[in-house]
């Protein structure tokens, strides 16, 4: 390639003999080449990495951008980058493959690691020089004509990566994101009987840092990840739909994110139930057996979790939409008479209208609830039965059958106040609601009433009840 005058003097000379007009022909050859060899295309990524050191994350999550920008543009055969011709320098920032990066968010992982979110820019055109100066014969995947739709197909697979990559990552923080406390009142006769006793109590669940730090790195990365008012907008503009969610980690920090795919947003659903298992993700010993909760349903009567209804659900009961705070249980009320004795002496009565169906115990299982209604189906991670819609709400007036006007932003009080600060919702839609606000380390967020039914025989083998958690 022609990139100099001195060069192309030289050519002149070589070719004296030629007239004006082929040295014309050379003259607009050698312009074209040097306009195609500035135009260069780069594509920006939100990637992440988990390593032992933070350099290592780093570095997995550089690579994470330059395979995907790879396979999209460049060949399928991604395996080539890891060659050891390329893999040691393919994503250094010195030869031009990586523009530049932003550090988007980091965090440690328990039991050792780091987690990394970046966003870094590509070079297309210099990744493609690189592999080849290496001797890697590469075959283009389209043309500059559809250099355009490739990134926004991109885009879109790059976003379904990053919620999954994060999603591992809260996975991961979630399992050691909880602490228990149990209290056990004194044994009461089952029927009068002297032959089964029952012993109430309940078992406390409080957040420590890092569910915090949860929800500080799911709004850093959404942030980084999530496009602009502006860009979301042009992406409506292009026939395509965004899917808005609105989050807030605490009382300082809330972000409205708009993303191209339903897919990334109910990956961020499913994950929140997730915490479903973190909490429950404990065992209770009396010193003659250990066991879950699960183990034996029926002697759970009832979960308070109001202190952990983090998202927002939309429900309908026949005459107009409705808004609720979503447990992670979606516990249908059951029928209970239970009786668990405070510190001081008072025997508290819990009495529950009775709906058909038990608390769920599974996160990948939850109640689809109708408002006031009495059908429960059950839904799973992998083809759950709720749908996006549920989810997204919005502030508008509404008139329900009766003609009577409300405005739905008054279900957004307290914990979820936040939504109505923002200035600019698209088309009113304030999409699916997360927030952490209110949640403090060591406040306890969920509460379990149970009881241990045993034989006075058993009873006098019991040393002491404990509540421990289990490592995955």
């Amino acid at each position: 390639m022609i990139t100099s005058l001195s060069e192309f003097i030289g050519i002149k000379i070589i070719y004296q003999n030629y007239n004006m007009k082929n040295i014309i022909l050379i003259i607009t050859l050698v312009l074209s080449l040097n306009v195609y060899a500035q135009d260069d295309k780069t594509v920006t990524l939100v990637v992440s990495g988990q390593g032992k050191t933070q350099d290592e994350a780093k570095q997995k999550a550089l690579r994470s951008a330059i395979e995907q920008a790879f396979g999209t543009f460049i060949s399928s055969k991604t395996e080539i980058l890891n060659d050891n011709l390329v893999k040691d320098e393919i994503v250094s920032v010195v030869n031009g493959n990586i523009q530049k990066f932003e550090i988007i968010s980091e965090v440690q992982i328990p039991n050792g690691g780091y987690a990394t979110s970046l966003k870094a820019t590509v070079s297309v055109t210099k990744l493609t020089s690189f592999v080849e100066s290496k001797g890697v014969v590469v075959e283009f995947k389209g043309s500059l004509f559809a250099f355009n739709v490739n990134q926004q197909i991109l885009n879109e697979k790059n976003e379904i990566k990053a919620i999954e990559d994060l999603c591992h990552v809260i996975t991961k923080l979630s399992d050691a994101s909880f602490e228990y406390s149990i209290k056990v009142s004194d044994p009461i006769a089952v029927n009068g009987s002297s032959e089964k006793w029952r012993i109430p109590m309940y078992i406390s669940v409080s957040a420590n840092n890092n569910l915090l730090n949860i929800a500080t790195y799911i709004n850093q990365t959404l942030k980084g990840l999530s496009l602009s008012i502006e860009d979301a907008n042009n992406y409506i503009k292009l026939g395509k739909k965004i899917y808005p969610i609105s989050f807030a980690a605490n009382e300082s920090q809330y972000n409205y994110f708009a993303f191209r795919t339903e897919n990334a947003v109910k990956k961020i659903i499913s994950q929140v139930y997730y915490f479903n298992h973190s909490i429950l993700n404990f065992k209770i010993s009396n010193g003659i057996s250990d066991w879950r909760i699960n183990d034996y349903p029926n002697n759970l009567k009832y979960i308070y979790d109001y202190g952990f209804r983090i998202i927002i659900r939309k429900g309908n009961n026949g005459s107009r939409d409705v808004y609720c705070k979503s447990g992670v249980f979606h516990a249908p009320i059951k029928n209970i008479n239970f009786y668990l004795k405070e510190d001081w002496g008072k025997e508290l009565e819990f009495k529950y209208k009775s709906y058909d169906g038990d608390y769920i115990l599974d996160h990948s299982k939850w109640k689809d609830e109708s408002e006031g209604g009495s059908n429960y189906s059950y839904g799973d991670n992998s083809n759950p039965n709720w749908t996006i819609e549920s989810f997204q709400t919005e502030i508008i007036q509404l008139i329900d059958n009766h003609g009577n006007q409300y405005k739905t932003d008054i279900f957004f009080e307290d914990q979820f106040a936040f939504v109505k600060k923002f200035n600019n919702i698209i088309n009113t839609q304030s999409g699916v609601i997360i927030s952490f606000i209110g949640i403090k380390p060591q406040n306890e967020i969920v509460r379990f009433y149970y009881e241990d039914i045993k034989s006075l025989e058993e009873i006098n083998k019991i040393s002491e009840y404990k509540v421990t958690p289990i490592d995955n």
